[in-house]
């Protein structure tokens, strides 16, 4: 019996190394906590923001290099027009203002000087 060998003795069980299973729960756990800020960020504060900060108005386009011949021609046509209904309207007040210094009624003239045209005197004489 010399010549059998013993079996082995079982050497216990090395228990599983536990640092990849913690390494990967911190990165795991990081990477969900990165992912969800990011999904936040994406879709409430970056619209939120947006929004309360608006951004100034993009600058006008510049200007044509000139005016337009049509367009002043055109101007200077209403001006010219406006410039004859005002000188019409001074000469209106003009005359509605000599009216107004002529003498209406004296002791001399009771009727006043002659009336205008436009004002003719009803048939049945004046009342007062």
């Amino acid at each position: 019996m010399a010549d059998t060998n013993p079996s082995p003795t079982p050497q216990p069980e090395r228990p599983a190394a536990r640092w990849p299973w913690i390494l990967g729960g911190l990165l795991g756990g990081f990477f969900l906590l990165a992912f969800g800020l990011g999904l936040g960020w994406y879709l409430f504060y970056r619209p939120i923001v947006n929004v309360a900060v608006q951004l100034p108005a993009p600058p006008a386009p510049p200007a044509p290099p000139g005016p337009d011949a049509a367009q002043v021609k055109a101007l200077e046509d209403q001006i010219e027009k406006q410039k004859a209904a005002n000188k019409q309207i001074e000469e209106q007040i003009a005359v509605l203002k000599d009216r107004l210094r002529a003498d209406v009624c004296t002791a001399k003239d009771p009727q006043g000087k002659t009336p205008p045209a436009s004002t003719p005197v009803p048939p049945g004489g004046q009342k007062t």
